[in-house]
């Protein structure tokens, strides 16, 4: 028969010791003097004292428990409680120390964490059939837990409230493992609570991927807070079609678009409670708009607009690969359903992936060389720079481009901008060459200082593809999408973004079942902090979506 494994020890010191309080006065009540000193008599209180100093905890407790007297029973089992609380604080018993880390799954090791984060559940990857972690911050009672399970699922209710009164303090997690009656002691990690608290929610995509093949994707809302997941709107109800370029304006929830291709397509626009489905393709552009960015003002969104190939290569590192044809850049006005360009940002290069300043007043873009045809290298592996141009949305006048990081000068090429919303930083990818980078293994998360336009490869970076970064409102977090886990699969990361401009060590998206990423063969891809729930129901994106597009005009 299957062993249940301990439950974990919830109750904390204080709580315990007000129980063993009510009982004393409870047993004292019910004897006379003469009572009470019997039982301590027939309890042989000096003998099993003698006893427990050489027996383990779970062994105290079996000795206890055999008094004959009811109360007393319950009382040693409440100080057995006591016992088991203090005894990772000072130690299980038979303890030796080792210098090297625990391993544990997901590699959660000295970071900075926001002070509303979910629960960082992890697995012990040692050997051992009895495992012990104590989770604390200043002189707070610790959260511990101590059973056969190598599972640690940390209490959501004690570690949200030991992160909000600790906010600027330092987390500690302590373990050990037990095997062969001999418990090892692994060295403290230490975690860093950061004082800005992160945007509640992220929306994503998560795409079950075969090379160049998918069938099954949706985007979905996560509440960061919990581990609550809500889908936003799934594949499976809108005809297997694709669906992709979720964008916010300034993180918020209630100005969104979703672009669908294939299959209904369209360009879902959700603004301030009102649902419309447009289609942003027009006879004088090369096809609807992708790559959104939402302008500050809530009320344009610029796209790219062009057309893409999928390949197969044989570069190393580099089997699939996806190539930007041609490419120009538009604006789309919601309010007016119109669509406006300029011939500096549509000219036979090709401009891609718009990113709007943090006061609205420039439009930055990455732009490469135009392809040439029948060239497979200049179509594949031209490198990107980064330019900007000025637009005023409400006048409709648009500046000249202007180079803001020549791809020449870095030797590597650019993707996926996104500006801080203080204005001060642009982080980027940047691969050997191409755009694409989520199937580029060297792509790496750059910073730009847009005052001195100086740039710097960023701490947070891995050997493996880096990719989709984009800001929190308070710009003091970073998420993106990074294929660290297992060099295959994309996963939601979160980084702590500093003053100076440096990023602090990035962790997985917390998940309540930390074997969930060795299990889910999917991509996680474009995540997007929010700064709360997207309040519309995926019913009525599917009326949507089904329904007739309205046409956007394009103005001369």
């Amino acid at each position: 028969m299957k062993k249940r494994p301990y439950r974990k020890h919830l109750l904390n010191t204080r709580t315990l010791l007000r129980i063993s309080a009510l009982l004393r006065i409870s047993i004292l009540q019910r004897t006379s003097i003469l009572q009470r000193t019997s039982i301590l008599q027939r309890t042989s209180i000096l003998q099993r004292t003698s006893i427990l100093q050489r027996t383990s905890i779970l062994q105290r407790t079996s000795i206890l428990l055999k008094t004959r007297t009811p109360g007393l029973r319950y009382l040693f089992l409440i100080l057995a409680g006591l016992a088991l609380l203090s005894g990772c604080g000072g130690g299980p018993d038979n303890v030796m120390q080792t210098d090297t880390e625990a391993d544990i799954y997901p590699a959660y090791y000295d970071l900075t964490i926001p002070p509303n984060i979910a629960p960082l559940n992890f697995i012990i990857r040692e050997p051992g059939s009895k495992f012990c972690v104590q989770i604390s911050a200043g002189e707070n009672e610790a959260i511990l837990i101590r059973q056969r399970s190598s599972r640690i699922h940390i209490p959501m209710d004690r570690w949200k409230e030991l992160l909000s009164e600790h906010t600027g303090d330092t987390l500690k997690v302590q373990i050990w493992a037990r095997q062969d009656r001999n418990w090892t002691a692994y060295p403290c990690i230490t975690h860093l609570i950061a004082t800005d608290p992160i945007d509640p929610f992220i929306a994503y995509r998560i795409v079950h991927a075969v090379y160049l093949n998918w069938r099954k994707m949706g985007i979905y809302q996560r509440d960061l807070t919990s581990f609550r997941e809500i889908p936003l709107i799934e594949n499976s109800s809108t005809g297997h079609g694709c669906m992709n370029c979720h964008s916010f304006a300034n993180n918020d929830p209630s100005t969104m678009m979703i672009h669908f291709r294939i299959i209904n397509p369209g360009t879902l626009i959700w603004n301030q409670g009102t649902l419309m489905k447009v289609n942003t393709s027009t006879e004088s552009t090369m096809s609807a708009g992708i790559y959104p960015s939402w302008h500050p003002d809530g009320k344009h969104i610029a796209f790219s607009t062009g057309k893409i190939s999928p390949h197969l290569t044989t570069r190393l590192n580099k089997v699939v690969d996806v190539a930007d044809r041609v490419s120009d850049l538009i604006v789309y006005d919601v309010s007016a359903n119109r669509v406006t360009t300029s011939p500096e940002i549509s000219t036979s290069k090709r401009e891609n992936m718009p990113a709007w300043s943090a006061d609205g007043k420039y439009m930055y873009f990455i732009c490469a060389p135009e392809a040439v045809r029948g060239d497979e290298e200049s179509l594949l592996h031209s490198r990107y720079s980064l330019m900007r141009i000025a637009y005023d949305p409400d006048g409709d006048i648009w500046g000249e481009a202007e180079m803001v990081l020549n791809a020449d000068t870095t030797g590597m090429s650019i993707s996926h901008p996104s500006v801080s919303p203080n204005g001060k930083y642009l982080v980027c990818s940047m691969s050997d060459f191409g755009y694409f980078t989520i199937f580029h293994q060297c792509s790496d998360l750059y910073s730009v200082n847009l005052e001195t336009r100086e740039y710097r490869r960023l701490g947070l970076n891995s050997e493996y593809a880096e990719s989709h970064p984009s800001w929190s409102s308070n710009g003091r977090w970073l998420v993106f999408s990074s294929k660290r886990m297992d060099g295959v699969l994309s996963r939601p990361h979160i980084a702590y973004f500093d003053n100076n401009g440096n990023t602090h060590a990035p962790f997985v998206l917390p998940q309540k079942d930390p074997s969930m990423y060795d299990r889910l063969v999917a991509n996680y891809n474009l995540p997007r902090l929010l700064t709360g729930r997207i309040d519309v129901n995926p019913l009525e994106i599917r009326e949507a979506i089904y329904g007739d597009a309205i046409n956007a005009a394009y103005k001369e």
